[in-house]
């Protein structure tokens, strides 16, 4: 069995590369529509830091960012944070007695330009107090809502989520 960190560098890992796959895809469905012209967009990457007051806390990520011809604008985001929850909010959260608490995650926020073609928002993160888990959510968001394209769209994920739970 892993160690907490080893599964947290792992975590932190998949995520990162998860966003690379994530960004390539886009990346295509954008050459795709333009393969006859050079206006290919590509994501601009822009690391940032979490400011901290000390040493106990810390982290940071990376915002990748891409404006085009299919999409509005794509947001496929990743962090690495660790820190302390503050007295209060602690108590909402599972065995963090000592406050305690690594969080490493992706966030993906994709507005088209086709009003025709639903938005996209997707989050899913690692969490690790005394106790550690996944957490997340997405969704589409259609201008003009088709119920087939929903049911289909809550089928598929259902599927994909009941693959990884245990019988």
């Amino acid at each position: 069995m892993q160690d907490l960190e080893q599964k947290k560098q792992k975590c932190r890992a998949w995520f990162k590369n998860l966003r690379n796959k994530i960004c390539t895809e886009f990346e295509k469905i954008e050459e795709e529509y333009v393969k006859n012209s050079n206006d290919t967009k590509k994501f601009s990457r822009k690391k940032w830091q979490r400011e901290t007051v000390d040493n106990s806390d810390g982290g940071g990520g990376e915002i990748s960012l891409m404006k085009g011809n299919v999409f509005e604008k794509v947001g496929v985001n990743i962090s690495t944070v660790f820190g302390e929850f503050s007295e209060e909010f602690r108590k909402q959260i599972p065995a963090a007695e000592d406050g305690k608490f690594f969080a490493t995650g992706i966030s993906l926020v994709a507005h088209m330009n086709s009003p025709l073609v639903p938005a996209v928002h997707m989050n899913t993160r690692f969490i690790a107090t005394a106790k550690d888990w996944f957490g997340g959510g997405t969704d589409l968001n259609p201008i003009f809502e088709v119920e087939k394209d929903t049911k289909d769209f809550h089928k598929s994920l259902k599927k994909a989520c009941d693959s990884y739970c245990d019988d």
